[in-house]
């Protein structure tokens, strides 16, 4: 039987129905994918930060924080892996394809435990919010060292247009209506119309009575508005995840064809 030359040899190893060529072009294809998730979830992670922190200290937990953080984190490190795979792809260099490799499962577990707390946040969020809002309206509005969180509630009431928790009878107990001594019977920022000392009256045409069942006090709205953007930072580290399992896949087969290339063990 003939003896197979160096160029047959070398032709026997790389062709296939997706021989090396083929493996590093959808790397880098997929790759190039991979990176534009990645800036998409960092740029959102960013706009988080800067346009939805808002109501964070009237929150009763990190989770919030960590959620967010994380994928800022993970959208970080996605581009500069996405850079190193790409250079190890178009290398054909094992070491970086190996260290791409790792950063990418660092990433996905980043993004895994990203994903069960908000799991777990969305959850738990009706029952944190009800008693950490009502607390904190009752106890610290307006309180010394509570700016933030008296900010915070201020502008949960203009922005959703609501007053206390479930209803403007929810500030009838609170320290702030206890202690003012100009007759206040809510925050100012319960008032349709901010002026000084506006919340004197309580009459619908005044300040957001909210009454009924069928009504939406600040507890449901802001609910609604934390679950909506969880539900957006989920479908985001999810996307990014997804891409993640394929140029996992594909980094692990062309390292693999590399080895064979080069005639060493797996």
């Amino acid at each position: 039987m003939p003896r197979q030359s160096k160029d047959e040899k070398y032709e026997a190893k790389t062709s296939g129905p997706c021989d090396l060529a083929c493996l590093r072009g959808l790397l880098i294809g997929f790759n190039f994918i991979f990176i534009l998730g990645g800036c998409g979830a960092l740029a959102i992670g960013i706009w988080t930060v800067m346009m939805k922190m808002q109501y964070v200290a009237i929150l009763g937990s990190m989770y919030y924080n960590i959620i967010v953080y994380l994928l800022i984190g993970a959208g970080v490190l996605v581009f500069l892996t996405g850079i190193l795979g790409c250079v190890g792809a178009i290398q054909k260099n094992n070491a970086m394809l190996t260290c791409y490799f790792v950063l990418l499962v660092v990433i996905f577990l980043c993004e895994c435990i990203a994903g069960i707390l908000a799991f777990v946040y969305y959850e738990s969020l009706h029952d944190e919010l009800s008693e950490g809002l009502r607390s904190n309206l009752n106890k610290n509005y307006n309180q010394t060292d509570k700016e933030a969180l008296s900010d915070a509630v201020d502008m949960m009431q203009q922005d959703f247009q609501c007053c206390g928790v479930e209803s403007y009878l929810d500030w009838q107990d609170s320290t702030f209506v206890k202690q003012n001594k100009d007759g206040l019977k809510t925050p100012e920022s319960c008032c349709k119309s901010v002026t000084p000392l506006c919340s004197k009256r309580d009459h619908p045409s005044n300040i957001y009575r909210i009454l009924g069942s069928d009504s939406m006090g600040c507890l449901t709205k802001l609910e609604l508005y934390i679950k909506e953007h969880l539900f957006i930072l989920a479908v985001t580290g999810t996307a990014v995840a997804c891409l993640e399992i394929l140029v996992m896949i594909f980094a692990c087969c062309l390292r693999s064809a590399i080895k064979k290339e080069e005639g060493e063990p797996y």
